[in-house]
């Protein structure tokens, strides 16, 4: 039988910890260790063998770390996200607005609630002119007023530069109905009117308070280390999250945790 080994709780310990967790497990160096601690977000794997698994239960007992350990066969999977358009609060009830459909949702339907600051990279382009320079021309022109011919001062070029940029996006997830299904908020295409007055001009802020939002609406979902930080009113950019895959597999430990 194969194994999955999750740290128990809603919120992992801290990476150093889970790093030395992982290091005396797999005798994995420091910066190896320290690597995988930031990728896993408590998942701390999967498909393991009885050998490996008692490892880290022996290596997360010495740091009082209590540990999951699910059989892999069965486990379920995190759904394709639907992208959630708007939300509208009523009494008991939350109203999404997803592409070409309406879901109306009771705060008990909520198991998971999960946010995270995205760095994306894109490209851009820029285009410049480049003629010649201030040098090349005095020459030509010198060149035409000894000998006359009409040899011109150069062409002008324009030249297409794919110049890299990153942009911070905001995204939430919201696993319904056990984990069935997961909705996704992402901060850059998303009606915020459902927030009324609270509305800013800001959509990081409204991000914020729609997640603060959701968070009262259903009080028993599991909150992943975005959605706590919020609460708490710390800044997310800090969080190491180096992509969705980072929200994912956190999300997907969330599921796992919350299942047991």
């Amino acid at each position: 039988m194969s194994w999955c080994v999750l740290t128990a709780g809603e919120q992992p310990p801290l990476q150093p910890v889970l790093a030395a967790i992982l290091g005396a497990a797999f005798k994995l160096d420091r910066d190896t260790a320290a690597k995988e601690a930031r990728r896993g977000w408590g998942l701390l794997g999967r498909n393991l063998d009885d050998a490996t698994t008692e490892k880290l239960e022996e290596a997360a007992a010495v740091y009082d770390v209590k540990l999951l350990k699910l059989p892999e066969q069965g486990l379920p999977a995190l759904p394709a996200p639907r992208p959630a358009k708007k939300v509208i609060f009523s009494p008991g009830s939350a109203l999404f607005t997803l592409e070409g459909a309406e879901l109306p949702c009771a705060p008990d339907r909520v198991l998971v609630l999960a946010a995270a600051p995205v760095k994306e990279e894109f490209f851009r382009e820029i285009k410049t002119s480049e003629g010649p320079s201030s040098k090349e021309k005095a020459v030509r022109m010198g060149i035409m007023a000894v000998t006359g011919l009409p040899i011109g001062l150069g062409k002008t070029k324009e030249t297409v530069k794919q110049v890299k940029s990153f942009e911070t996006s905001f995204y939430m997830d919201l696993l319904l109905d056990g984990g069935a299904e997961r909705l996704r908020v992402a901060s850059d295409d998303f009606d915020f009117s459902g927030l009324k007055e609270k509305k800013t001009y800001s959509s990081q802020l409204n991000f914020r308070l729609l997640c603060a939002e959701l968070a009262a609406f259903a009080p028993a979902a599991a909150k992943n280390a975005g959605i706590s930080a919020i609460l708490a009113g710390r800044p997310l950019t800090p969080l190491p999250y180096d992509g969705l895959s980072d929200l994912e597999t956190e999300t997907l430990r969330l599921l796992l945790a919350r299942g047991k």
